[in-house]
């Protein structure tokens, strides 16, 4: 089978999301079956000058939006491949409709809520109202021109349905995927010396954060959460950087258990997850938008570490509280606290829970089982079967 992956994120340019991993996995598990491959991504570089000129030019701001998006969906119609594929499988609504007038049958991969998001892109508040209709028309028009949807976590799956108006016979709910090879767990003389290595003490328990700082991502509340544990010995990495990073580092000013490490590039984050004894995700609903299922999480699932989320989105799709992880309200720095101290102090309970967490990856989550998944989809729609 011949597919064409397209998105309008480019994995091979920055690996700071959940999506562009997936991207990347999922073109590696299609591969592992044996599908042809081929990849349509956004080049940023080839679209930067034309975008620079027009951000120059007097227009309303609102205006520069909607041509930037354009010249997105432009590039990548101007670099369609002259080649036969069998499938196209987009992975945002801009890459959907940048092969409309390609024939083949077209699968599209939800990943996020479009115009919510590229909504806080148009920086006046007065250009909003404007934008926004815009925008929803584009996600619209997209999940429209798609022959099967499929979300990455149920919430997504009903906004498709009941605000989109697409088919409920024809969306799939499929949480994303991890390497469960290069995500694994370790010894304990291994993560000892894992420790000593990124300059910890053997004897202290680690809670990884492992989140861009923006907002949606809630790590001031994991910050605060430290104001609260008692036992201090647990120390705090947080490896990220973004907007928030002034805010974060001012709120951790004095804690010397708190470590802002900036960002740590994809490749080399797995030595952290191997690292530490607690993976913190303290995601927030933010102007109205949840986390799917978190690429975090199922690394340090993955780890067979226990994963401490907030209790939203998709993460409470996966996690059945203190049997694979730990369910925590969001916001709430004292209960998360709480949750941290509860597993430090119970030492058989991290390797109950990790061992339960890792075997739950295996059997739903890894690269290849996600890309059998996704092949059944294709075969699904060639053969015109609904569900």
């Amino acid at each position: 089978m011949r597919v064409l992956l397209t998105s309008t994120d480019n994995p091979y340019v920055t690996q700071q999301g959940g999506k562009h991993i997936h991207l990347l996995l999922l073109e590696q598990g299609l591969r592992a079956l044996g599908l042809d491959v081929t990849t349509l991504y956004y080049n940023r570089k080839s679209c930067k000058e034309r975008i620079k000129k027009t951000m120059l030019l007097p227009f309303p701001e609102e205006k520069k939006h909607r041509i930037k998006l354009q010249w997105m969906i432009s590039d990548l119609k101007s670099r369609i491949p002259n080649k036969q594929f069998d499938i196209v499988h987009a992975h945002d609504v801009l890459s959907i409709l940048a092969t409309d007038t390609m024939p083949q049958k077209k699968v599209l991969t939800l990943h996020g809520y479009f115009a919510r998001e590229n909504i806080e892109f148009v920086k006046a508040e007065k250009d909003h109202k404007i934008v926004l209709p815009h925008l929803q028309e584009l996600e619209k028009e997209g999940v429209k021109g798609a022959d099967y949807v499929i979300t990455v976590d149920q919430r997504l799956k009903e906004f498709a349905t009941s605000e989109l108006g697409y088919p409920v016979d024809r969306v799939t709910v499929m949480h994303n995927a991890v390497d469960a090879n290069r995500f694994r767990p370790t010894t304990p003389e291994e993560q000892e010396n894992l420790k000593k290595t990124l300059g910890f003490s053997a004897a202290q328990p680690v809670v990884l954060v492992p989140r861009r700082l923006v907002e949606k991502n809630g790590v001031i509340y994991a910050v605060r959460a430290m104001k609260n544990v008692k036992n201090k010995h647990v120390t705090m990495v947080i490896a990220g950087d973004g907007p928030e990073r002034k805010e974060i580092a001012k709120e951790a000013e004095g804690d010397y258990r708190i470590h802002l490490k900036g960002t740590v590039p994809h490749e080399k984050i797995d030595v952290y997850y191997r690292m530490a004894d607690i993976i913190l995700v303290p995601s927030i609903t933010s102007h109205g938008i949840q986390e799917a299922s978190s690429l975090s999480m199922l690394e340090g699932m993955a780890c067979g570490k226990v994963s401490i989320c907030s209790n939203i989105g998709g993460m409470r799709e996966i996690i059945q509280n203190m049997q694979n992880g730990v369910l925590v309200e969001e916001k709430e720095p004292k209960e998360i606290a709480k949750a941290i101290e509860t597993v430090i102090g119970n030492p058989g309970l991290p390797a109950e829970i990790g061992t339960r967490a890792r075997e739950y990856v295996l059997q739903n989550h890894s690269f290849i089982a996600h890309a059998k998944l996704v092949y059944s989809i294709y075969q699904k729609v060639l053969e015109g079967r609904k569900t």
